[in-house]
């Protein structure tokens, strides 16, 4: 299993009872009798500021289509616009809107961990499970109890806003405030701010955008892609994760393998795995508030949930473009 595996098969699938009840991640783990779970103050953003004195850990995020598990010592933990950022650069963790503050868990299988090394479990708002911070290395395991003793807390803690979903409205919107608010938007997250405000989800207004901005592409061109990236070396700018926080890579994919459970992809010190069976539709897109033409690889699930993004790192150079450029126009020629 990789290392992904526990994220997936433990922590985030919880089972036909667990969804025939309507349990969130929260609740299906609390009401398991083979897991210890300790939960911890509400705000528990002084627990993560000590991580990085624990040396390097796993850090994984993931959705339904997609995970990457990271292996790297945080440097800082800084805070940014919309959220806090765990790696102290451009690349590293973006948590969005300062939701892991709802829903904080450990989850341990006793102090000897003998079936699986102690983490940390953050979930959203609503329950669900947002991100998982994993500790192999048992030199630190005394050191986290001792972090998770000081920031313990009550369950009561894990109980805000448990229920509070804030559905997007599926509203039918005029083309013409579709293409303004595209037109219009000065970053990605300010086109998505713009969105909501409409009651219109991302991908709706993608595909609205098709001949404009957006061009519809078969999911089986991914990994041609994908298989592109590793021939050339070509940097790769790659964003997934969830409603509650992004990881962000930069690196030259190193490895791409296709296996019957699905895509392993390498990049520097982090595993992707990828479930192309969940990946309903890819798009080309070309976003208008950047200087240069810069294309944009984006999925989605059947939920219309955006799980994976690659594009070219910005100021890479005249070199790195063009063969970027290369790549988009091989895709392009493979267009009916």
């Amino acid at each position: 299993m990789p290392a992904e595996g526990p994220w997936i098969a433990s922590f985030r699938t919880r089972g036909l009872a667990a969804e025939i009840q309507g349990l969130t991640d929260l609740q299906a783990l609390r009401v398991r009798e083979d897991l210890r779970l300790m939960p911890l103050q509400l705000d528990a953003r002084s627990l993560l500021e000590d991580l990085p004195a624990l040396g390097p850990v796993d850090y994984t995020t993931g959705n339904g289509s997609a995970t990457c598990t990271r292996h790297e010592q945080v440097r800082e933990v800084l805070p940014l616009d919309g959220g806090t950022v765990l790696f102290g650069d451009d690349a590293g963790m973006r948590w969005l809107n300062a939701s892991w503050r709802h829903s904080v868990a450990v989850l341990s299988q006793g102090r000897d961990f003998v079936k699986s090394p102690p983490c940390l479990l953050l979930f959203g708002e609503t329950g669900e499970l947002a991100h998982q911070i994993t500790l192999p290395d048992p030199s630190t395991w005394e050191g986290f109890i001792d972090l998770v003793c000081q920031h313990q807390g009550c369950w009561t803690c894990l109980r805000h806003g448990l229920n509070h979903f804030g559905s997007v409205s599926k509203e039918e919107c005029p083309a013409w405030l579709l293409r303004e608010a595209w037109r219009e938007a000065g970053t990605n997250q300010d086109l998505d701010a713009r969105l909501a405000r409409l009651g219109v989800p991302r991908l709706l207004a993608v595909r609205a955008m098709e001949g404009l901005h957006t061009t519809a592409l078969a999911t089986q061109d991914l990994a041609a892609v994908l298989r592109e990236f590793v021939s050339t070396g070509l940097p790769l700018h790659v964003e997934l994760g969830n409603r509650h926080c992004i990881e962000v890579m930069e690196a030259p994919l190193e490895r791409f393998e296709e296996g019957p459970d699905g895509w392993d992809l390498q990049l520097s010190r982090s595993a992707l795995h990828l479930d192309p069976s969940r990946i309903a539709s890819l798009w080309c897109v070309v976003p208008p508030w950047q200087e240069k033409e810069q294309h944009r690889f984006e999925c989605y699930d059947e939920a219309g949930e955006q799980v994976l993004s690659l594009f070219c790192p910005l100021n890479q150079g005249p070199a790195v473009e063009r063969d970027w450029q290369r790549i988009i126009g091989r895709v392009e020629a493979r267009l009916p």
